[in-house]
C-alpha cells in the first residue's frame, strides 16, 4: 500500500503542477523518466538486460538479454560493435516481447524508446545498410542459441552456426545468473565496460 500511496502522491503533485506526462511515469533501476520525452540511462539499460531473459523464459537455460547483446556485438566489426551492443536497448522498458506476439503498436513504441536513448547518449543511429549487417549477426546468434540455451524447438526452424554456439557457451559459463541479475554483478559491469570500449572506438565523447 505504501507504494501506491507514494505513486499516486507523485502523481496528485504532478497533476496539480500541470507536470503529468503523456504515458505516465516510469520507474527504473536509477530513478524516474517521462515517457515518451526521457529516455533510461545506461546503468538502467545495463542492469534492465542483464536481468531479462529471453524466450519468455522458455529457453534451456536462463541467458538475458545482455549476454545476447555481447554475442551481438563479437561478431561485429569495430566500426558497428557499439550498435550491436545497444541493438535492444529498447528491451530495457518494453521487455524482450516473443516476435510472434509483438504488435505494430508495440515495435512502433520499441522504436520511439531506441530513438530516445541514441539520442540521449548523444550516438548516431546505424544507416538502414548498416541496421541490415547487425540484425544479421542478431540472426546469427539466435541461431546460436536455439542449439544451446534457447527453445529446442527452434532447431526445428534454423539451422546451426558454429561460432555463434561457441560464443553462447563462453558467456552462458562465465556469467552465471547471480552475476546478472545484481546490478554489481559482472554482467552489467561488463556491459558497460563494453560500452565505453566501442565508444572510443568510434572517438565518439562520452555523453
Amino acid at each position: 500500500m505504501d507504494i501506491i500511496a507514494n505513486v499516486a502522491r507523485d502523481e496528485g503533485v504532478c497533476k496539480r503542477n500541470g507536470e503529468v506526462p503523456k504515458r505516465g511515469f516510469l520507474y527504473t533501476y536509477s530513478g524516474r523518466i517521462a515517457l515518451p520525452d526521457g529516455a533510461p540511462t545506461l546503468l538502467d539499460i545495463a542492469v534492465a538486460l542483464s536481468r531479462e531473459c529471453r524466450y519468455a523464459g522458455n529457453g534451456m537455460r536462463w541467458w538475458p538479454v545482455s549476454l545476447h547483446c555481447l554475442c551481438v556485438a563479437d561478431l561485429l566489426p569495430d566500426s558497428l560493435k557499439l550498435h550491436g551492443l545497444m541493438h535492444d536497448a529498447a528491451e530495457c522498458i518494453t521487455g524482450d516481447v516473443p516476435k510472434p506476439v509483438k504488435t505494430d503498436e508495440i515495435e512502433a513504441f520499441e522504436d520511439m524508446v531506441q530513438a530516445r536513448i541514441y539520442e540521449s547518449l548523444k550516438l548516431t543511429p546505424p544507416t538502414a545498410e548498416e541496421w541490415c549487417i547487425i540484425k544479421q549477426a542478431d540472426m546469427d546468434v539466435m541461431r546460436g542459441e536455439v542449439y544451446t540455451v534457447g527453445t529446442p524447438a527452434l532447431q526445428e526452424v534454423y539451422s546451426r552456426c558454429p561460432d555463434a554456439e561457441a560464443l553462447v557457451i563462453k558467456y552462458a559459463a562465465e556469467y552465471p545468473p547471480m552475476e546478472c541479475i545484481c546490478p554489481d554483478g559482472r554482467a552489467p559491469i561488463e556491459f558497460l565496460r563494453r560500452y565505453r570500449v566501442y565508444r572510443d572506438l568510434l572517438s565518439i565523447p562520452h555523453a
